[in-house]
C-alpha cells in the first residue's frame, strides 16, 4: 500500500507495511492526500517504512540540532534526520536520505505503534517535522522556499503576510476573515514555488493558532513584512531593505552550503519580480480596509 501527500505539487509516496494501518497524527493531512491513480507530479519523494531496528547515527555527523528536538546529519553516503525527545529513551524515529531528498527510510520505533482490535496501527511518521525538514531541502533543488508566513487568497490573487512568531499573523489572518469572508491557505508556513514566468503561493498541512490550512495554490502578487505599531503604514522596500525582511523568515539549511546558494538564487530572482513591503498595523479593523484598498486592482 502506497500513501500519497501532496504538498505544493510535491508528491510524497509513502511505501507501508504490509498489514500495518498507517494514521494520520493530524486531521489537516486528509485534505492533503490523493489517490494513487490521479496523475503523478513531475517531483517525487519516495519514502519507504521500515520494521527493522532504528540504526545508530553516529554522534561525530552531526550538522544540526533543532531545540533538543531533532538533529540532521550527514555521513560518506547519506543524510540523516533524527527525532529524539529528551523524554524518550530511544529516539521515535530515524530517517535516511539521498543527497538530494528523493528517496528515504524511514526506521519507526515501538514508541510510534499501537495494538487496537488485534490489529497494528502506526503513526505516520512522515509529518510534521519530517515533512517539513524533507521539504525545507528538497524545494532547494526544484526551485522553491518554506517562509513562516500566512497566505492570502483574494479574488484569484495570492498575498504573503510573513513575521517569526509572535509577529501577528494569525491575528492579521482573523482580522481580513472576520471582515471579508476571505480565504487564507495557510496562517503559519507557505511555499513559493517558481512556474514558468510566475511564482506561486501553496498552502501547507502546518497552520498557525488560526487552523487555517487548504490544499491550493495561487499567483503571488505581493509579500508584506508584519510590524506591530501604533499606525497602519505600508512602506514599499528596495531589494536591499527586503532581504533583511526576508532571511530571518525562510527556512534555510544553513549547513549545506549547496543548498544554501540555491535558495539563495531562488529569493534573488523572487526579489527581482515580487514587490515587497513593509506592513506596520494595528490589530483592528482599520488595517484590514487599507489592505483591501490596497491591493485591489
Amino acid at each position: 500500500m502506497i500513501i500519497r501527500k501532496v504538498i505544493a505539487g510535491v508528491d510524497l509516496l509513502i511505501q507501508c507495511l504490509p498489514g500495518v494501518e498507517i494514521r494520520e497524527k493530524s486531521p489537516v493531512y486528509e485534505i492533503f492526500l490523493a489517490p494513487e491513480k490521479l496523475p503523478a507530479n513531475e517531483h517525487q519523494i519516495q519514502l519507504q517504512i521500515s520494521d527493522e531496528r532504528l540504526p545508530a547515527v553516529v554522534k561525530e555527523t552531526l550538522l544540526f540540532r533543532a531545540d533538543l528536538l531533532w538533529s540532521i546529519h550527514r555521513d560518506d553516503r547519506f543524510f540523516w534526520i533524527v527525532l529524539h525527545p529528551p523524554a524518550l529513551m530511544t529516539p521515535l524515529w530515524t530517517a535516511r536520505f539521498n543527497h538530494v531528498f528523493s528517496q528515504g527510510i524511514v526506521y519507526c520505533s515501538e514508541y510510534l505503534k499501537a495494538i487496537q482490535n488485534n490489529k497494528t496501527i502506526l503513526f505516520n511518521p512522515v509529518s510534521y517535522p519530517l515533512d517539513q525538514i524533507l521539504l525545507m531541502h528538497f524545494l532547494a533543488n526544484i526551485g522553491g522556499i518554506l517562509i513562516h508566513a500566512t497566505g492570502w487568497l483574494h479574488q484569484h490573487s495570492g498575498w504573503v503576510f510573513a513575521g517569526k512568531s509572535g509577529a501577528g499573523k494569525s491575528t492579521l489572518s482573523n482580522l481580513i476573515v472576520k471582515a471579508t469572508g476571505s480565504r487564507f491557505l495557510s496562517d503559519d508556513r507557505i511555499i513559493i514555488r517558481k512556474a514558468g514566468h510566475e511564482f506561486l503561493m501553496y498552502g501547507t498541512p502546518w497552520p498557525g493558532e488560526a487552523g487555517y490550512a487548504l490544499n491550493q495554490s495561487a499567483p503571488l502578487k505581493g509579500i508584506f513584512f508584519l510590524k506591530k505599531g501604533e499606525k497602519n503604514i505600508i512602506r514599499e522596500l528596495k531589494p536591499i531593505d527586503a532581504i533583511a525582511g526576508l532571511m530571518p523568515v525562510v527556512s534555510i539549511p544553513w549547513y549545506d552550503r549547496e543548498k544554501v546558494a540555491l535558495l539563495m538564487d531562488f529569493c534573488d530572482a523572487m526579489m527581482g519580480s515580487i514587490p515587497m513591503y513593509e506592513l506596520t498595523f494595528v490589530p483592528d479593523g482599520t488595517i484590514v480596509d487599507m489592505l483591501v484598498r490596497f491591493v485591489n486592482p
